[in-house]
């Protein structure tokens, strides 16, 4: 009986000394996790703080607009000026450079002056033709890039169904454009592997129409030589991407693929 005891005593102080164990890593584990947490946000809040620094004007986003004036409510053309809001000799010279390029666009205004002026595809807004901007801006990390599309507006024709497309992308902790090459090699491809690319994914894209392929893949890729048929930048996600040109039988389009390494 009084070993019975015994054993009762030991299983006891055994099994409390298991408990005591348990609250005490759990503790510790939930402490260390904690701690982490804290770090991590600490040095996320940092990040933040150190990347607005370079910000010319701190209430402004990293890009924003300005100037804005709607040409036509119905077609949604608005012409703005993209503001690039970093304190960098390569910000300042983009700025400039974009202030001149929606100037030459909005000079492509013509308005219809006459009443014996018809449009197959419709009076707007008293427009005979135009050519307009969209823009998109991607940030991903300490990348930040504003993606430019230029389109053709025409009341015979209507809106073209391609653009010139061009990309810029900023480092917002140091100020200074990313070119393509240094993209590229961020991102451990080569402008060798993206056309490879291109001519894979136009090759599973092909369709025959009257026994002729539709999509000009050689003329597609030649076509990349010239000046604002494709833009390489970064997207939210962190892919870098390609949006370029795509020359057909019929009706030229823009396409977009994902080119990391």
């Amino acid at each position: 009986m009084e070993d019975e005891s015994k054993n009762i005593l030991g299983f006891g102080i055994f099994f409390f000394i298991i408990v005591l164990i348990v609250v005490f890593g759990s503790g510790l584990l939930f402490f260390t996790t904690q701690n982490k947490k804290n770090e991590k946000k600490t040095n996320e809040n940092q990040e933040i703080v150190l990347s607005d620094k370079k910000k010319i004007d701190k209430s402004k986003d990293f890009i924003y607009f300005k100037g804005e004036e709607m040409v036509s409510e119905s077609l949604s053309i608005v012409n703005k000026y993209p503001v690039i809001n970093l304190e960098s000799e390569s910000a300042n010279n983009l700025n400039k450079e974009l202030m001149e390029y929606v100037d030459r666009i909005k000079n492509t205004l013509q308005r219809i002056e006459s009443p014996d002026v018809s449009c197959a595809f419709g009076n707007y807004d008293n427009i005979y033709q135009t050519k307009y901007l969209d823009y998109n801006i991607y940030s991903h990390k300490e990348y930040i890039t504003l993606f430019i599309r230029e389109s053709n507006y025409n009341c015979d024709n209507g809106i073209s169904i391609y653009n010139n497309v061009r990309s810029y992308t900023f480092n917002v902790l140091t100020g200074e454009r990313i070119n393509t090459s240094d993209l590229l090699e961020k991102y451990n491809t080569t402008l060798t592997l993206v056309i490879d690319s291109i001519r894979n994914y136009l090759n599973n894209s092909q369709v025959i129409i009257d026994e002729e392929p539709s999509i000009k893949i050689d003329e597609t890729i030649d076509n990349l030589k010239e000046q604002f048929t494709y833009a390489i930048y970064i997207d939210d996600y962190g892919d870098l991407n390609l949006n370029f040109v795509v020359k057909t039988n019929s009706v030229d389009y823009n396409d977009n693929i994902i080119i990391n390494g």
